[in-house]
């Protein structure tokens, strides 16, 4: 079985700041770095280093970062034949980390606005379609309807919160949102413990045979289907930069979905691996390989 992810790819510019700015605020950068990124190619990174197959489906510009990102898929081991190259720019996001570890991001989608879905399912039935959001909500429908349709498993991390993308729901079986996503897709204040995680998330079930799990950050996650809720703490760990940890816990989820490991045991892979990825700077140059990750779950017991 493979991963195929439906997805962004972005040019990360990460820029090291002693605060995030606050409203109207100007602060000093303490260092800047351009990295790989994107949710879609994040995930795509997180999936391959995980060691399964991996194939990125989306689309980059006719500039230089086109090269970077497409290297930076290849080196990780993701089969980049399906990634388009488009008149303009490569996806950019700017992203501020302060020195907590903390995030502010804004994105420019460049060539991930020309990304379509008029090709068939590439996968079979035993294959995981993984999207997100930072591509059209069209896209992103037709090709987790092409999926299910020819029996494959859909995941989809709905970020960032859309409410076009509700209807997506009755074609996904396994959907992963953070707190903030959660709160927005409910319609309440965001959940402050794993209690009122797990009833808030119960509200996004649609069929059954679905999960819907929520990141909690340094509560770990936590996952709900009609019959079962499934909790795992998160380790406990220094944090110097939170960019990516969100598509570190996607791929991997993914990716031991597609090696025949349950739910709960892929969970438990992506806790670790995300806690791996928030103790180093950057998104796709954080992620752990699979020996890290095993290592790191041995020694937490």
């Amino acid at each position: 079985m493979s991963v195929i992810v439906f997805g962004s790819i972005n040019v990360d510019l990460v820029t090291r700041v002693d605060h995030l700015p606050r409203r109207g605020e100007t602060v000093t950068a303490l260092s800047m770095d351009v990295l790989p990124g994107g949710k879609g190619s994040n995930q795509a990174i997180a999936s391959a280093m995980f060691g399964v197959p991996t194939r990125m489906i989306g689309s980059v510009g006719d500039d230089a970062h086109a090269a970077m990102m497409i290297g930076a898929l290849a080196k990780a081991g993701a089969d980049t034949g399906m990634i388009r190259r488009v008149p303009g720019p490569t996806g950019t996001a700017h992203v501020c980390v302060s020195q907590e570890g903390e995030n502010q991001i804004v994105v420019i989608a460049g060539a991930n606005a020309q990304v379509t879905a008029d090709d068939c399912w590439p996968g079979g039935a035993d294959d995981i379609c993984l999207a997100q959001l930072e591509l059209p909500v069209d896209a992103v429908a037709t090709m987790l309807g092409k999926a299910h349709l020819a029996g494959g498993r859909t995941i989809l991390n709905a970020a960032p919160a859309l409410a076009a993308a509700e209807p997506l729901l009755a074609v996904v079986d396994v959907l992963i949102v953070n707190q903030t996503e959660l709160a927005f897709y409910v319609g309440r204040e965001p959940a402050d413990s794993v209690r009122a995680a797990t009833t808030a998330a119960r509200g996004l079930l649609r069929h059954p045979g679905q999960w819907v799990v929520v990141t909690l950050g340094a509560q770990g996650a936590v996952a709900v289907s009609f019959d079962r809720t499934i909790s795992i703490a998160a380790p406990k760990v220094p944090v110097v930069d939170t960019t990516g940890a969100g598509d570190t816990f996607c791929g991997v989820v993914a990716a031991a979905l597609s090696e025949g490991f349950e739910i709960d045991a892929a969970l438990h892979f992506a806790c670790a691996a995300s806690a791996l990825s928030v103790q180093r700077i950057g998104a796709a140059a954080s992620m752990p390989g699979r020996a890290e990750i095993d290592a790191a779950m041995r020694s937490a017991g």
